[in-house]
């Protein structure tokens, strides 16, 4: 997988009005091979997902989607091709960041719930609503597709030297023949 994204969509969250947004994605055939490649899969038949966007107050926005994706990948044994079938939701906070102003900032306090976590930083009011979606998907995939019916055998292991490595070195020296002459 590169850190390059395959296949982007940008949403404008200053452009979102107070009812939220939702939105199809439905990528082409070249925009789901790419995507497929980023994944490490042969192919991806099908992918469609439905982004809602909300606002929660002036900086902060809920992202929720839910997405379907077939994948075709390669067995690790034998290399045939290995579909399947993925549904799943991925659901985010997001917070733009205020920009930098010269009048001073007062404090604005989130009021967040142990279960839930601070919502991630945005430097602008851009957003790729895609990469959430490509993400829990990507974590979804099996790292080790099998065909099925189809086992991994090791391979047999060789037989281990009786002799030692220090006893094969031991022959290889040779025995003095002799007693050195003394040199004149």
């Amino acid at each position: 997988m590169s850190d390059q994204p395959p296949y982007t969509s940008s949403f404008d969250l200053a452009r979102l009005s107070e009812r939220g947004v939702e939105l199809p994605l439905s990528p082409d055939a070249a925009e789901r091979a790419r995507i497929a490649a980023w994944l490490g899969a042969l192919e991806l038949p099908h992918f469609a997902a439905t982004i809602r966007l909300a606002r929660l107050n002036d900086d902060v926005y809920r992202y929720e989607a839910e997405f379907t994706a077939d994948v075709v990948q390669a067995c690790v044994v034998t290399l045939e091709p290995v579909p399947s079938s993925h549904s799943g939701t991925a659901t985010r906070r997001y917070r733009v960041a205020a920009k930098p102003s010269r009048r001073p900032q007062r404090a604005v306090e989130i009021d967040l719930n142990d279960d839930e976590e601070a919502p991630e930083v945005l430097s602008s009011s851009l957003l790729d609503v895609v990469a959430p979606v490509l993400e829990e998907l990507a974590l979804m995939l099996d790292p080790y597709p099998r065909a099925p019916g189809v086992a991994f055998e090791a391979p047999k292991d060789e037989p281990i030297a009786k002799e030692s490595p220090f006893a094969v070195l031991a022959k290889l020296k040779t025995p003095a023949s002799g007693k050195a002459k003394p040199r004149k």
